[in-house]
């Protein structure tokens, strides 16, 4: 089954554009795992305040797999070290009949 991850942070002041880095970082690393097919950086386009990323995975597994990696715990932990509080992680299952999602 499907599934999304969505990960949601706040900034720290003055650290946007590096959170928004170490995001797209690790949506790069992500995409060279098996399992991932697609995933983008997002923000809110009328206001300051958090940044958020979802992937959208073939499965559970795959994206555990993933997080798994030594690469992209070390991306995580830098990502700890720019934002205020926890991040915010969901996992969605993908229902329904998604349109132009690539197999």
């Amino acid at each position: 089954m499907r599934i999304a991850r969505q990960t949601i942070v706040h900034p720290t002041a003055g650290m946007t554009q590096r959170v928004e880095a170490v995001l797209d970082e690790l949506e790069s690393t992500y995409s060279t795992f098996p399992g991932y097919i697609l995933g983008f950086r997002y923000k809110s386009h009328t206001m300051v305040g958090p940044v958020g990323r979802l992937a959208i995975w073939r499965s559970l597994d795959d994206a555990n797999h993933a997080s798994g990696n030594t690469h992209v715990q070390a991306l995580r932990s830098q990502l700890n070290n720019l934002i205020q509080g926890e991040h915010v992680e969901h996992v969605l299952e993908v229902e329904g009949a998604p349109q132009n999602l690539p197999e």
